[in-house]
């Protein structure tokens, strides 16, 4: 089990590998390792250089790639199968969702005390909820999709993945046999893909990648904002005097403690050069957004919180064309979290020896997170 301060160490780490070039060969792993933010973001944003499928650098079919649905697919694949539901992620509509999603974080408010976890009866259930309704999964079903994320994601191991696997794919299957309208099972029911309809594993990896990316982020963004809001006290009232700075505190979470601190899939097209760097075809890069996030060549004083910085163009939610699809309802989702939370509690402050992060480095989060009594 790790602490804070040895989850933390991993900014000094981000540091250190800024100052030595900011895209670093490493040798165990034999993969190259961008942390600066003009790398990332230059990797990013040149998709016809940096194939996001891993079998593209062997002239593959990239529908065929073995990740999870479009997240590993490059352009024209990506954009066809994100479009199946990308109308329903529009920053117009999801605006239409945020008296359900205020009802939602009502009710789970409601049954917290001082004495809760905040991560686990809050932080988890609120995105869980939304994207689980807006899929049509049964509510009964929702804590086992949680944990078939967690597994996927890495937050989770140990023995029982394959069994539980099993079982939410045959619960999809059953499920995206019916015909809601309402739901986006529906969307991905009629989706299409090189003029055919999608097949089942297509529509099951689809409905995957829309769990894991509704529930992980969100989550772990409120559980960073509270661990900010015990850090720094006076933001408290602040916010609560201001409620219409709620969201520049979202977007400073955001790079501040990035919920994906790092993407493993971007392979090099054909050699190709960054500054003096040179990559051959086929080389696998990780992409450090948490570093980027944190580079002080971009981001004047980045170790410290600044909420409203002057120019706070993070990439947390990445750039370009795989730009996270969900990020207009993670950010509606954490901006009413916290307006009720801060509601919620006069006081808020955690408890630090009780507190247990997430032991995944891909990821910056919390397991559990009480409030101090």
């Amino acid at each position: 089990m790790i602490n804070l301060s040895e989850k933390d160490m991993i900014f000094k780490y981000y540091s250190e590998m800024r100052k030595n070039g900011g895209t670093v060969f490493d040798n165990t792993e034999g993969v190259w390792k961008s942390f600066s933010y003009e790398h990332v973001r230059y990797i990013f944003a040149h998709d016809e250089l940096f194939s996001s499928d891993p079998r593209s650098i062997h002239n593959q079919e990239s529908y065929s790639a073995g990740g999870i649905s479009f997240i590993t697919m490059d352009n024209p694949d990506h954009k066809e199968m994100r479009n199946v539901t990308a109308h329903q992620f529009l920053p117009s509509t999801i605006s239409r969702m945020k008296d359900s999603i205020n009802e939602t974080s009502s009710a789970l408010l409601s049954r917290i005390d001082r004495n809760s976890d905040l991560i686990s009866e809050y932080a988890v259930n609120l995105p869980v909820t939304v994207i689980s309704e807006m899929l049509g999964i049964p509510e009964d079903k929702r804590s086992s999709f949680k944990e078939w994320s967690d597994f996927i994601i890495g937050n989770r191991t140990g023995p029982g993945f394959m069994e539980l696997n099993q079982r939410m794919v045959s619960v999809l299957a059953t499920l995206l046999q019916k015909n809601d309208e309402d739901s986006l099972l529906s969307f991905i029911n009629k989706g299409r893909f090189h003029g055919t309809p999608l097949s089942m594993k297509e529509k099951i990896e689809y409905v995957m990648l829309l769990i894991i990316g509704g529930n992980e982020t969100t989550t772990n963004l409120i559980g960073n904002m509270l661990r900010i809001l015990s850090d720094y006290q006076d933001m408290q009232n602040t916010l609560r005097e201001n409620r219409n700075r709620i969201s520049e505190f979202v977007e400073e979470s955001l790079r501040f403690y990035s919920p994906i601190q790092y993407l493993p899939h971007r392979f090099v097209r054909d050699d190709t050069e960054i500054d003096d760097i040179r990559l051959k075809r086929g080389d696998q890069i990780f992409v450090y957004i948490g570093s980027a996030n944190r580079d002080e060549s971009f981001f004047e004083d980045p170790d410290s919180f600044i909420p409203g910085r002057k120019d706070n163009r993070h990439i947390a939610f990445g750039n370009g064309v795989h730009m996270c699809i969900g990020a207009p309802l993670a950010r509606l989702e954490a901006g009413i979290a916290l307006e009720g939370l801060l509601d919620k509690f006069q006081r808020i402050e955690i408890d630090h020896f009780r507190t247990i992060p997430i032991e995944n480095s891909m990821v910056y989060g919390f397991e559990s997170m009480p409030l101090k009594n």
